[in-house]
């Protein structure tokens, strides 16, 4: 396998493991904040190439940081990203 071949792979792992600690981190609900919930879901869950968690969890490896602490940190700055997507396309 080849160094692309190799980066694309590990790319894919660590979108694949950001998305469960989102789906992890923000569960469905009943209720009131139903609504609210779904809209976060579908905003922090949608496919997308995670470039931003990728180089935290990389960056912070390269430190031995602990993983645990690093997939959470990641899911929060890919909230942060989503969040700012959804913000540009307000009026």
């Amino acid at each position: 396998m080849g160094e692309a071949q190799d980066f694309e792979q590990r790319l894919k792992e660590v979108a694949d493991r950001v998305t469960v600690a989102l789906d992890q981190l923000i569960p469905p609900a009943g209720g009131p904040e139903a609504n609210l919930m779904r809209a976060m879901r579908h905003a922090a869950l949608a496919n997308g190439k995670r470039m931003r968690p990728f180089f935290l969890l990389e960056t912070g490896a390269m430190f031995d940081a602990p993983e645990k602490t690093l997939l959470r940190a990641a899911a929060a700055l890919e909230c942060v990203h989503c969040y700012s997507l959804v913000h540009d396309d307000l009026p």
